[in-house]
């Protein structure tokens, strides 16, 4: 399986475009000693190339789940392959399809999809997107784009799913987190029920807080402008995410009893394109007329 991989002084990415264009890792250059900064991916998700158990992947032309594989969409239906345990369809389809190398050089990789390529296609509208991984100093950057390769009008949207370690070093017991957040999808499973809400406050994640190891957070928030934070303090090593406007929501996830937790910057929300066709405001639905492209 080919590795692809960017480097410099201080950040070292390690690509699989034929595993859905999947970090396999992320790693910083800690006073000389090399520490996985997302989660390491373990081998067995290398082996049988399995894009969710890697260290990132990315999410189009949709983020996190379809309830119950029904896309509704101008009045139609569209029944999609269930690709999860609880009954939903989720996280698009880049991941689990192969990616072709546009280019490459030291500190940059480019990839693109095209969903017309294959035949068993889990999405009802042709489209075709790009990502560009890049690194320059201290700074680790993915820009994707999606563009409707169809003849009529198509609802999209776009994320990627990070993964990354509660620990750095032996050093760390504990991480903090701060987001950039102002409200909350409400729902007591990961299918929201209505228009976001003001944050409840013990999921209020926009002021710095450590993560509690017997809180689980499986949650889609409404993004606010600013930026991520997050902290190692045992390591003295503290990371900032930001995202362009166009991602105008956030998927926290903190599994109990995991050495890792994910923060996904996402366009939509989690069933945004059903919700959406209900008439609910606010969801980050995006529409894409034939030939438009976005990113």
């Amino acid at each position: 399986m080919e590795r692809l991989t960017i480097k410099n002084n201080f950040l070292e990415a390690v690509i699989c475009p034929e595993v859905g264009a999947s970090i396999e890792a992320l790693r910083y250059n800690l006073k000389g000693k090399w520490v996985d900064i997302m989660r390491p991916t373990p081998q067995s998700a290398v082996d049988n190339k399995t894009s969710g158990g890697f260290s990132s992947f990315p999410l189009v032309p949709y983020s996190n789940r379809i309830e119950n594989g029904i896309l509704r969409y101008k009045g139609d239906e569209y029944r999609l392959k269930v690709n999860n345990s609880d009954g939903h369809t989720i996280h698009g389809v880049g991941w689990e399809h192969p990616w072709k190398v546009l280019s490459q050089n030291e500190e940059e990789i480019r990839v693109s999809f095209d969903s017309r390529e294959f035949k068993q296609i889990n999405w009802p509208f042709p489209f075709s997107s790009t990502i560009i991984f890049s690194i320059k100093d201290n700074i680790f950057t993915m820009n994707i784009t999606i563009k409707n390769q169809g003849m009529e009008t198509m609802p999209a949207g776009f994320g990627t799913h990070p993964y990354f370690s509660k620990k750095l070093t032996e050093q760390d017991g504990r991480v903090i987190v701060k987001l950039p957040l102002k409200g909350l999808y409400p729902g007591n499973t990961q299918i929201p029920t209505g228009h976001w809400i003001q944050l409840p406050p013990e999921l209020d994640f926009s002021t710095e807080r450590a993560l509690d190891d017997s809180q689980f957070v499986d949650n889609c928030f409404r993004a606010a402008p600013g930026k991520a934070v997050v902290k190692w303090p045992g390591s003295g090593v503290i990371m900032t995410m930001e995202a362009d406007k166009i991602y105008e929501n956030i998927v926290f996830y903190t599994p109990l009893e995991e050495s890792f937790f994910a923060i996904e910057p996402v366009t939509n929300c989690n069933n945004g394109f059903n919700m959406a066709e209900k008439g609910i405001q606010d969801t980050g639905t995006l529409y894409l007329k034939p030939g438009e492209e976005i990113g």
